[in-house]
């Protein structure tokens, strides 16, 4: 009888943890207990607080839970996609502080490289939504904060709408943070400026190579 291999299959890795007892399918995201008799049964993802469906698992007499999406980014780490800065530095997952220099000469303090889905849903687990990123680009995607209409945008006390880019974890030679601001007289037209100053600033800091993929990537407000 000819046993057929499951290749999309790999034991489970954890924070740089082999767990032999457990299985990941690379293409259903289900995590698979070999202390199961039916070795095709799928262990029960809960949800934990922060919504991100998760997987409690035994190793060593110690329990773990584990989130799902920073399962199957640990365990096939070579087979997801990767975001600009992690294909361009090579960076692996993990919360090791890198000092890099940017194509244009800025110094770039990575603190963490992480599983993001792509969608902003963390329901969805999908090899197809995960992408392995720095936390820096991580932030740039995400959605404006809750209650706000657009992204990047303050109201001054005077009235005005002012465009607010500050990197802190990106560099002038003299140590201080990237910043680019600007006010503007009315809220739709300072979204609009945020989008052209985004623009410039990523030019500005990543060049005319990883600037258009970092704009690519990030959120742009829509009017």
């Amino acid at each position: 009888m000819i046993m057929k291999i499951k290749i999309n299959r790999r034991p489970v890795v954890y924070q740089g943890v082999t767990y032999p007892n457990y299985e990941m399918d690379f293409y259903t995201s289900n995590v698979y207990s070999k202390c199961f008799k039916d070795k095709d049964r799928a262990l029960k993802p809960i949800r934990k607080r922060g919504g991100y469906p998760s997987f409690n698992f035994r190793h060593m007499e110690k329990s773990y839970t584990a989130r799902q999406h920073k399962l199957l980014a640990e365990t096939f780490p070579d087979l997801l996609s990767k975001s600009p800065l992690v294909s361009h530095y090579g960076l692996q997952i993990g919360k090791d502080q890198h000092e890099l220099k940017t194509p244009m000469g800025f110094t770039f303090i990575c603190n963490m490289v992480c599983p993001d889905h792509i969608d902003n849903n963390k329901a969805n687990n999908s090899y197809k939504n995960l992408m392995i990123t720095t936390q820096s680009e991580n932030n740039l995607k995400c959605d404006p904060f809750e209650g706000r209409k657009y992204k990047g945008i303050n109201k001054t006390p005077y009235g005005k709408y002012r465009v607010l880019i500050t990197w802190r974890n990106i560099l002038y030679e003299n140590g201080k943070p990237f910043h680019n601001s600007k006010s503007f007289e009315t809220e739709e037209e300072a979204a609009l400026a945020y989008n052209t100053m985004l623009k410039e600033s990523l030019l500005t800091v990543w060049g005319s190579d990883l600037g258009p993929k970092m704009y690519d990537l990030a959120y742009k407000n829509t009017i």
